[in-house]
């Protein structure tokens, strides 16, 4: 069994943000033709970049990526990870806010890759748990010394 498994979930959870910022966010279908939104313009179609979700995508993937790099402060790298918990979640609104936007001007809709933020708050959280459940075996040690 993996003892550091957070570290794990953490670079599953950059890794989907990472490639979550190469795909479609939504798919418009506007009276001048039809647009695909993402973060960055020129890859799998996307033709209208929004540099809003370029900027919290790559945030979170790097904070989780820094959080895995701060094993030996346990209280810092939990704090981290909420930090990055709460960018996960600011990317998810959003993008939910800029598709409620863009519903009232064209036909919107969200892609199935929707669903990597999602699975990234998961991982996430999953990491936030090993986090604390190594700093409770650790104070659990230091009583019994």
């Amino acid at each position: 069994m993996i003892q550091r498994i957070q570290s794990v979930y953490l670079f599953f959870a950059a890794a989907a943000m990472i490639v979550y910022m190469f795909m479609p966010v939504m798919g418009l279908a506007a009276p001048d033709g039809n647009h695909v939104m993402g973060a960055l313009a020129g890859l799998n179609g996307i033709d209208t970049p929004n540099y809003i979700f370029l900027v919290l995508e790559a945030l979170v993937a790097l904070m989780a990526l820094v959080t895995i790099f701060k094993f030996k402060n346990l209280k810092r790298q939990s704090s981290l990870c909420k930090i990055t918990l709460t960018l996960t979640i600011a990317l998810i609104i959003t993008i939910v806010a800029t598709w409620l936007m863009q519903k009232g001007q064209a036909i919107a809709t969200l892609t199935p890759w929707f669903v990597l933020p999602f699975v990234t708050l998961f991982f996430l959280m999953m990491a936030g748990g090993g986090i604390n459940k190594d700093r409770k075996l650790l104070a659990e040690a230091d009583r019994l010394r």
